[in-house]
């Protein structure tokens, strides 16, 4: 198996040169094929798995997880792998083994390595095929670089239109019929048989092309320009946090509970072991790990984002036990500190704001559902307050307790903010609506960029706002 052969040396020498490949093949049995005789031709202490689609998703994801932790790695699969798992922290080199007759499919399988939080800065690629083999020089003659054209052209990829295994098919039925077969052409039988075909198949591909093109200019995706909803943009990254926020939170989080969560060179060190059994259970194993916030992180880190299951897991067990009353929680839904950060009386309020944002569209009215959270706060008491702007609000977040204050005191203070919120309540409804109509703004004005019209917009606030926290900052004594 001359192919095999050589396929190995290859992957040889990706691995020689540091990068851990995959290796993609069209049929279940050549990937399984393959796996098994890379066993014997790679040379050092290689893992080499194969996952195809005889796998449930559980398990592939599984398998690829356990490959992984192999220093060094090669992943042998099919096509099954050439969406929804992301491979790119454990790959870095892609190989074509079989070439696709989609050739968007070749995009998609360079796309699990060559992605967002890819930690290396080079990731290879090889597009593999046999200058001997009629199929082989089909689909890169007359697809491949058919796509790659297009792509130049327009900037984007085109797929090829209707069913492309028929043409392709019905190119390879007249090329491997034919019985002369000329060695001095690089594709026998090329012109003769394919040329009608490949003819049709160029022009349907134009057209798909140019209707591209058409649909680019009607819905104008591209004319958005981030100036135009920076506003959004900002508001957007402010809600969602940066690695920042999650790694002071998970950091302590980790710490308040009893466990270690150490920085060094970068990157966070993270013992579990004495924390709460229910967190441990929660987080599973590892329970010593290094972790990073920011891309890019080490091969040996976990990277850990606000969506990871690690981040969400202590984000749900410090939710469930702050409104445990028997718990020695480290989150609460109302507190009160002494501190520093301020000369007088000062409480915020967590707010969740609920709204109900109306389109009429062909005469119809399509409701959508916007949900948010604001931190309002005032200084003085609660019957004449003095509003804080967000900014100040923001600032008291980080204020640290510089003096004990004793459990029937605080319990007092927030009792009273609880009392009065009656007499809140027209300033925080003012707030609702002002900020419903900062978010219907925020949604024309993403609408007009986008150049979309016909359809006529209101908002419908919820009130009153739910009040989700409660939080009192008291100065301390002067001596």
């Amino acid at each position: 198996d001359y192919k095999l052969i050589k396929a190995a040396s290859l992957v040889q020498d990706i691995l020689d040169d540091g990068f851990n490949p995959i290796l993609f093949c069209r049929f279940i049995s050549t990937a399984e094929y393959v796996a098994e005789k890379l066993r014997h031709y790679l040379k050092g202490n290689i893992e080499i798995a194969a996952v195809t689609g005889i796998l449930v998703p559980e398990e592939r994801e599984e398998r690829v997880k356990e490959l992984g932790n192999a220093k060094q790695r090669v992943l042998v699969c099919t096509d099954c792998l050439s969406e929804g798992i992301n491979l790119q922290q454990y790959f870095d080199a892609v190989m074509h083994y079989d070439l696709s007759w989609n050739p968007t499919r070749h995009e998609q399988r360079e796309g699990r390595a060559d992605r967002f939080g890819q930690p290396n800065t080079v990731v290879r690629t090889l597009t593999y095929y046999g200058i001997d083999n009629q199929i082989d020089g089909i689909v890169l003659n007359v697809l491949l670089k058919k796509h790659q054209s297009i792509k130049n052209s327009l900037g984007i990829s085109v797929p090829v239109p209707g069913n492309v295994d028929q043409v392709v098919e019905a190119i390879f039925e007249g090329l491997l019929l034919r019985e002369t077969r000329p060695t001095d052409q690089f594709l026998p039988g090329l012109e003769e048989f394919m040329k009608p075909k490949k003819e049709q198949l160029y022009f349907a591909w134009d057209e798909a092309s140019e209707r591209e093109k058409r649909s680019r200019t009607m819905f104008a995706q591209e004319r958005i320009k981030p100036e135009e909803v920076a506003q959004e943009l900002i508001q957007t990254r402010e809600a969602l946090g940066s690695g920042i926020d999650v790694a002071r939170f998970f950091q302590e989080s980790v710490t308040a509970f009893g466990g270690l969560a150490v920085r060094t060179n970068g990157s966070v060190k993270i013992d579990l072991r004495e924390t709460p059994k229910a967190l441990r259970e929660t987080f599973g194993e590892p329970l010593c790990f290094e972790a990073g916030f920011d891309i890019p992180v080490k091969e040996s880190e976990f990277y850990l984002t606000r969506t990871h299951p690690k981040v969400e897991g202590l984000a749900a067990y410090v939710m469930d036990i702050a409104l445990d009353p028997f718990s020695d929680s480290v989150a609460r839904r109302c507190g009160a500190i002494r501190t520093k950060s301020v000369d007088k009386r000062s409480t915020l309020l967590l707010l969740r704001l609920r709204y109900h944002i109306i389109n009429h569209v062909d005469g119809k009215k399509v409701p959508l559902l916007a949900e948010d959270h604001k931190l309002v706060g005032y200084i003085g008491s609660s019957d004449s307050p003095s509003w804080l702007d967000h900014e100040t609000c923001e600032a008291l977040l980080q204020a640290e307790p510089d003096e004990n204050i004793s459990h029937e005191q605080a319990e007092e203070f927030i009792r009273n903010v609880f009392i009065s919120l009656e007499e809140l309540n027209p300033m925080l409804t003012k707030y609702t609506v002002e900020w419903g109509e900062q978010i219907l703004e925020s949604h024309r004005r993403v609408r007009r960029s986008a150049k979309i019209s016909g359809t006529r917009t209101y908002i419908e606030p919820s009130l009153p706002p739910d009040i989700l926290g409660i939080y009192v900052f008291l100065p301390v004594p002067k001596e």
